[in-house]
């Protein structure tokens, strides 16, 4: 319930899911109003045999997936074929077949000259053969639909596209609770930094004593000091510059505020500058942030709680006025 209240709350999400759904609406609309081919329907007797076609009109092309079986008492030959009604018929050239010696190809050949006159038919009622012209009796029946309806396909891309944007949404809101985590823990950490290192510390001991004091009390820790323990221990006994580290950690987490802190603890580590004047400046620049950050928290639940102090306020009025409306 949770996650589904995040996910609503989410404008970018919400703003995709809003274009998705017109785009899926449109098009499944489109699919219903104007189908490729639409069909009457088939008429059967009571043999379960199809004895002919009742279009639904003569204005517009439909289809029909029938099984043809014709047989002469020695040999049957089954075909799925899909009769395609036009619209206009149009006067083609039908191509001359001969017989050839091939009984199977021979009564193909004759189905496919039926089946084209049937496809060109100007009735609206068309009326199946029931035998070829040798005597070939002609068994018609209902074929498998194979097609996939153009709306479930609409449907299924579209909830395929919901699934995609909001695992998006959630790495996005994983992303950004990473990020505002890392500002919150900051300079914290940057001020022990500060003091550990004024004391004589060099960086890798003032980093390892910050994060093993983080072990005494893992389930307090912020997703931050968690994240610097969880690096310590896996560069730990690696000849690796803490400083370096420090930097891959930022720039993957896109915090420029630490990649400025790990800028100046590799400026130290190769020339030898003054950081300790450098970390107290950014250490009283991340806490004048924090409190910047802590001032607009504080402005935003005031208007929050504007709403529902707005409707106590109406039901303060309706109260008080329904009495002297009641004895009106």
């Amino acid at each position: 319930m949770s996650r589904y209240k995040e996910l609503i709350h989410n404008k970018k999400f919400m703003s995709e899911l809003y274009a998705v759904t017109l785009a899926a609406a449109v098009l499944i609309l489109v699919s219903v109003i104007k189908g490729p081919e639409a069909s009457g329907k088939l008429l059967v007797d009571a043999g379960g045999n199809v004895t002919g076609i009742e279009r639904r009109s003569t204005e517009a092309s439909e289809s029909y997936d029938v099984r043809v079986e014709a047989g002469n008492g020695t040999e049957t030959v089954t075909r799925d074929v899909t009769l395609v009604m036009q619209k206009t018929p149009e006067k083609g050239n039908i191509s001359a077949h001969t017989e050839e010696e091939n009984r199977e190809a021979a009564i193909n050949a004759e189905i496919d000259r039926i089946i084209n006159e049937i496809e060109y038919s100007k009735e609206k009622a068309v009326e199946l053969p029931s035998e070829l012209p040798d005597g070939t009796v002609l068994r018609w029946s209902e074929g498998e639909h194979k097609a996939v309806p153009a709306t479930v396909i609409v449907v299924v891309i579209y909830a395929t596209l919901v699934l995609i944007l909001a695992t998006d949404a959630a790495k996005d809101k994983t992303a950004i609770e990473e990020r505002r985590s890392i500002l919150r823990g900051l300079p914290r950490f940057c001020n022990q930094l500060f003091l550990m290192m004024n004391a004589g510390l060099i960086l890798s001991d003032a980093f390892d004593t910050i994060t093993e004091s983080y072990s005494g009390n893992k389930d307090g820790l912020s997703m931050f000091e968690k994240d610097l323990a969880e690096l310590r221990e896996a560069t730990c006994g690696h000849r690796i510059s803490t400083a370096h580290v420090l930097r891959e950690f930022a720039v993957r987490h896109d915090v420029k505020e630490m990649i400025r802190i790990s800028a100046i603890l590799s400026e130290n580590e190769k020339r030898g500058s003054d950081v300790i004047e450098s970390l107290a400046r950014e250490s009283r620049y991340l806490w004048d942030e924090r409190k910047i950050i802590a001032r607009e928290c504080g402005k935003a639940i005031d208007a929050k709680m504007s709403y529902p102090l707005g409707l106590l306020l109406i039901l303060l009025i309706v109260i008080t006025i329904a009495p002297a409306l009641l004895n009106m």
